[in-house]
């Protein structure tokens, strides 16, 4: 019965698509943030010969709704609206004919600051992709109280009524930072939230909380394509104010490798599908992450420093 079910069973539910960020393009002054336009061509034409077909953020998130195939699928979504992605990387985008999403940081726009693009650029972005919204002021919304948290986003909001007469769906956190709290006041906005947690995008993931995988300096898309989903049961990272206690859930793998930001990875059993993993380790950055990862199975959490 189990290898009928095999035979019935449609595996392509359980395929994954893969969502990539960028921020500037051939602007060295920002090593951390800039993907050479010489990497990109590389992306471009690797996705292209290895079959795979990009989307926009907006067509994927339908796909999942309609639990269409999403195998081989790829989204390339760009952060902040700079000017460098307007100037070089548009052009190579609409050269490849490669659709994506732009979240745009919307107070730098609005004040016409010189890195960034202007309204009549973002708009002329739109022609070939779509937009989302990036906050207002690019805050660290952690460190905001609910209320600042609000005017933030009604400014961005309000920022797009006025010069496109539109807002969209979707939001990416500001240096991919938030927590519970953030999550809630910014899922109250809007339905599609975009992180920047290392990962895959299968059927089942949260359309609130999707993990993007970072394309800056040079990488091997290739790797980042086997990326999967790693599923885990009843995930619990135990925290003592700035302290990660204990790391446990429920796998069906051998073993998992766990990695802390400033800790580095450590080798962990799984004794009866169960894991339990306590690091006792104080937090050294305000920013750290989280990954339990078997091959190219992962998962990934954003653990926020309390200040």
């Amino acid at each position: 019965m189990r290898y009928l079910f095999l035979l019935i069973f449609p595996l392509w539910l359980l395929a994954e698509a893969h969502l990539f960020v960028l921020h500037r393009i051939d602007d060295n002054r920002h090593p951390y943030t800039n993907t050479s336009s010489k990497e990109l061509v590389k992306y471009f034409e690797y996705i292209k010969s290895h079959g795979y077909k990009a989307v926009k953020l907006s067509t994927l998130i339908k796909m999942q709704k309609e639990g269409k195939n999403i195998d081989k699928t790829v989204v390339f979504t760009i952060d902040d609206s700079f000017k460098s992605f307007y100037k070089n990387g548009l052009p190579l985008f609409k050269k490849y004919n490669i659709p994506f999403t732009l979240f745009v940081y919307t107070k730098a726009t609005t004040q016409k600051w010189g890195d960034f693009m202007s309204w009549e650029q973002v708009k002329d972005c739109a022609n070939y992709g779509e937009l989302g919204v990036h906050s207002w002021a690019h805050p660290h919304l952690a460190k905001l109280t609910n209320k600042e948290i609000i005017e933030d986003t009604k400014k961005a909001i309000n920022a797009f009524k006025k010069h496109l007469g539109y807002v969209p769906d979707m939001y990416a956190y500001p240096y991919g930072e938030y927590d519970e709290r953030v999550k809630k006041i910014i899922n109250s906005f809007f339905p599609v939230v975009c992180n920047q947690n290392p990962g895959a995008y299968a059927l089942t993931s949260p359309q609130n909380d999707i993990d993007r995988i970072a394309l800056t300096g040079k990488v091997d898309i290739s790797k980042k394509l086997k990326i999967k989903v790693l599923n885990i049961k009843n995930l619990k990272i135990k925290r003592n104010k700035n302290k990660i206690t204990k790391i446990s859930g429920y796998t069906n793998k051998p073993y998992v490798n766990i990695y802390i930001t400033k800790l580095g990875w450590k080798g962990v059993k799984v004794k009866n599908g169960y894991f339990e993993y306590k690091p006792d380790f104080t937090l050294k950055k305000y920013r750290n992450r989280v990954i339990i990862r078997y091959n190219y199975e992962m998962i990934s959490r954003l653990i926020l420093k309390e200040e």
